[in-house]
């Protein structure tokens, strides 16, 4: 049995206790179970973060294209126009904080001029993918549940903390960040050869003998980074290639499937319809209409 999409949001104005938190925009949690629609979208004066806590999200922002994986946060600026790779996200877990650019509200957060000057530099700044503690998904949990509760003894004093506790969080992970650059140079390489021949399948034995590494040790270091496995990966790259085929020409989805290294035009339709959440021929109707 499939088991649906979870969602829950808090939006500005849903609580009667937090009217005045204006600066608190919106706060979400998704669960998806299934590729899902999520389309171009744009916040003229508002960041979003989005931590992802499971899975790996393809994202576009203003045309150019951001892998992102499991504890890693995702940011876009005020005014930038952005959505999910090919307006689709992938199965994963998210939580995302929608809150007001600093410099457009003297009150934000009850922060002092200096400290909310120095936090809108800190947001300007950071990068736009910031790999996060596991810690940070306990904040937004209890964020959610103090908005959710009955009990409202300095509820908006609560919510105040644990949305500093998480901006501090990231100001902390991108100080001092380790992760190996290594694995995710060597993610980038292989989506590239992929795309360069879509055809090519490689078994994760030979990836880790390319990486220098023992296949089991290789898998998990692989999957920890980019929230799936090294199969999975290459076929959402193919799947990427078979959207840009749809889009920008007339061949065959037959053709197409050959074209991809599938031996039946069923099969990639299967894959197709797993990654990106409809078949390639509703795909290309909705896209090309």
């Amino acid at each position: 049995m499939s088991i649906n999409n979870e969602r829950w949001v808090y939006q500005h104005g849903n609580h009667s206790k937090l009217v005045q938190l204006s600066e608190f925009v919106m706060l979400g949690y998704d669960r998806f179970t299934k590729a899902t629609p999520l389309s171009d979208h744009i916040h003229e004066q508002d960041y979003e973060m989005v931590y992802i806590e499971q899975g790996a999200v393809n994202w576009e922002v203003n045309g150019e294209s951001y892998h992102t994986r499991a504890q890693q946060l995702f940011r876009t600026w005020p005014g930038e126009r952005h959505r999910a790779s090919f307006n689709y996200i992938e199965p994963c877990t998210i939580w995302w904080i929608i809150i007001k650019d600093p410099i457009r509200c003297s009150d934000w957060f009850s922060l002092k001029g200096e400290e909310r000057e120095q936090f809108n530099q800190i947001l300007q700044q950071q990068p736009r993918i910031i790999s996060v503690d596991r810690a940070i998904a306990a904040s937004f949990r209890h964020l959610r549940r103090i908005i959710e509760s009955t009990e409202t003894t300095l509820l908006e004093y609560q919510v105040r903390h644990y949305i500093l506790d998480i901006l501090l969080q990231l100001v902390r992970s991108s100080l001092t960040s380790n992760h190996s650059p290594d694995i995710h140079d060597f993610t980038i390489s292989l989506a590239s050869r992929i795309e360069a021949n879509p055809t090519l399948r490689l078994s994760t034995e030979q990836l880790a003998t390319t990486f220098g590494l023992s296949e089991s040790h290789f898998y998990r270091v692989f999957r920890e980074t980019n929230g799936i496995s090294p199969a999975s990966y290459m076929e959402r790259v193919r799947m990427d290639c078979a959207c840009r085929i749809l889009l920008e020409s007339s061949t065959s989805i037959t053709d197409i499937a050959l074209d991809l290294g599938f031996k039946t035009s069923q099969h990639f339709a299967t894959v197709f319809k797993k990654y990106i959440g409809m078949t390639p021929k509703a795909w290309r109707l909705m896209h090309k209409s």
